[in-house]
């Protein structure tokens, strides 16, 4: 009995998915955090050292009181990822608030860490989803 060949499937551009950069970085600090004047070059050296999805896209920063940063430290450690996220997103204007509420578009995830100088640090990568990159392609 001869052996059928089976058919291989040719890779097309639709397979092919681009690496995915985020869309967007927010570093959230605890109070006191860095001054005014270094914590832009700060959040740029948190997320390049710790941001598994690369560097790119927007930045943002912002310092927290201790207990709002406590609050969200315990709510991240919970795994609310969404609602901490969306809770943050909220203070750092519209380009930020767009991401609220689209889970379906974009991948959230907190990373966090310890800064020697400034404490805890957590950093917020959004990503778009793979479909959402095919459509803007």
């Amino acid at each position: 009995m001869a052996k059928k060949k089976r058919k291989t499937r040719k890779s097309s551009q639709c397979d092919v998915y681009p690496l995915l950069e985020p869309a967007a970085n927010v570093v959230v600090y605890r109070n006191p955090g860095p001054d005014e004047c270094d914590i832009a070059e700060h959040a740029r050296k948190i997320v390049e050292a710790n941001a598994p999805w690369g560097s790119g896209g927007g930045l943002g920063y912002l310092t927290l009181v201790e207990s709002d940063f406590d609050r969200l430290w315990d709510g991240v450690d919970r795994g609310d990822t969404y609602g901490t996220a969306f809770s943050v997103l909220r203070f750092l204007g519209p380009l930020f608030q767009q991401f609220v509420g689209r889970t379906d578009d974009f991948l959230f995830g907190w990373i966090g860490g310890e800064d020697r100088k400034y404490g805890k640090v957590l950093l917020l990568q959004i990503v778009p989803r793979p479909h959402l990159v095919a459509e803007l392609n």
